[in-house]
């Protein structure tokens, strides 16, 4: 299925170009590169879908598809007045980014040309794809919109986060939300996640090694095949585990976040 997204891709642009000004604008940056990664990643799970017996159902629904692009093109619009209005992208020192991205893309009319289905759907997929966790009540062409950009966003934080968890540059401070850089240290409540199989909250987050911890309960709830073998096949799961101190008390976390990475590497695991 091919879907023309080229339109929408300039009229992203163009919005971008109002931040350029931005001082210190190294994170703006990284926004719009974010953003091409994700929707292609997207791209290539609505490619895969044919092809995935659990979702290939969804391959034939054209409307639901162009909603999961364009939601993962406009997913983090918010982000820009974000950081120029409170020069952080921690919500909770600011404002829940994908309320304000929802409210970004009405201001800007970015859907005008959509289907009132599209539309409804990819605005609904911006609003929840920050969400821990997704109402069970929601249905499951919204839940399906939503997923792609839930997988997708998160892929590609995992290539974003191996590049500033080891290196001091400019922005690693406001891109890790200003925890604490202690490589000895992190948070039993957060090592407790990986155990229990529950997903972490970023407001436990502590230290660096929380985010690392993190990342590894990720796994648990990438929907795709496309995506979990995409994860596995890439290598950043290693270099974010690979950073964990060799701690005993470590040791079991470890192991879990392994085993895990094995099941991605089969395109198995994830929830529906």
């Amino acid at each position: 299925m091919m879907i023309d997204l080229s339109d929408h891709r300039r009229r992203f642009l163009a919005f971008t170009e109002d931040f350029r000004d931005v001082p210190d604008a190294a994170p703006i940056r990284l926004k719009v590169e974010h953003t091409f990664k994700v929707v292609g990643q997207a791209e290539t799970i609505v490619a895969s879908l044919k092809d995935d017996p659990d979702e290939q159902a969804w391959s034939r629904d054209a409307d639901a598809c162009r909603a999961a692009l364009l939601a993962s093109l406009y997913h983090d619009c918010g982000r820009f007045p974000q950081f120029r209005l409170y020069r952080t992208f921690l919500d909770a020192k600011s404002v829940n980014h994908a309320l304000l991205s929802l409210r970004t893309m009405r201001d800007g009319d970015f859907l005008r040309d959509e289907s009132v289905r599209v539309r409804h759907l990819a605005q609904c997929a911006v609003l929840l794809h920050n969400r821990y966790e997704l109402s069970p009540l929601l249905s499951p062409v919204a839940r399906f919109v939503t997923d792609v950009v839930r997988d997708s966003d998160k892929l590609d934080i995992f290539r974003i986060m191996v590049g500033y968890l080891e290196n001091a540059l400019p922005e690693r401070d406001a891109v890790l939300l200003h925890v604490q850089d202690d490589p000895g240290r992190w948070t039993p409540k957060v090592m407790r996640c990986v155990l229990e199989g529950r997903v972490a909250r970023y407001a436990d987050l502590r230290f660096v090694n929380d985010f690392r911890l993190l990342l590894g309960t990720w796994m648990l709830e990438l929907r795709f095949a496309a995506t979990r073998r995409a994860l596995a096949e890439s290598g950043l799961m290693e270099e974010v585990l690979a950073g964990l101190p060799d701690a005993p008390e470590l040791r079991q976390a470890r192991e879990k976040l392994h085993v895990l990475l094995e099941e991605c590497r089969h395109g198995r695991g994830g929830k529906r």
